[in-house]
């Protein structure tokens, strides 16, 4: 059996890709590892980042394209993180444990009223302003992926974000117990 040739339309389909396509595969694999070292153990992490690699060009090659890679990247960075976890983790019994230390939970316990406070100071904004911060602090993109998810100028971002964290800390401040920052 032969080769196909390099005429043949899947060949060109997957050199194309390779050649033309935006995705530097090189400043993939680093912006990868670089999340992975982010969101995991820094021993765990060039195994999250190769994998994540892998699922990457699965996706691509099953003919599935990215329209903002870099985000795109770092969900499949985020996700085989979790995976990652979840495979490796080590049950811990109450038994062997011990007792928990106060002082944590009465710390998670302090944050509470804050935390509750500004789920409703979110609740209170528009659903534009809650967008944007969804976008900026929720999925962690930068201003400039603000402004290109939502396809507007980057300035525009920079002022609506600067706007809405304006409104939610005076809604904040408006709350019982609402710190100003």
């Amino acid at each position: 059996m032969s080769r196909p040739s390099k005429q043949s339309e899947p060949f060109h389909r997957d050199g194309k890709f390779l050649l033309g396509d935006p995705l530097d595969w090189e400043a993939a694999t680093a912006r990868c590892l670089r999340e992975a070292r982010r969101v995991a153990p820094p021993e765990d992490a060039a195994d999250i980042a190769q994998e994540a690699m892998i699922r990457a060009w699965r996706s691509l090659s099953s003919g599935t394209a990215p329209e903002h890679p870099g985000a795109w990247l770092r969900t499949i960075v985020q996700r085989e993180a979790v995976r990652h976890r979840a495979r490796n983790a080590v049950p811990i019994s109450l038994e062997e444990h011990g007792d928990v230390d106060d002082r944590i939970a009465s710390g998670r316990l302090d944050l509470l009223p804050l935390q509750v406070d500004v789920r409703r100071a979110v609740r209170n904004l528009t659903p534009d302003d809650r967008k944007l911060l969804a976008l900026r602090y929720l999925d962690d993109l930068t201003q400039p992926a603000v402004a290109l998810a939502l396809g507007i100028p980057e300035g525009t971002a920079k002022v609506r974000l600067h706007r809405a964290r304006g409104r939610l800390q005076q809604v904040l401040s408006e709350h019982e117990g609402g710190e100003r920052r």
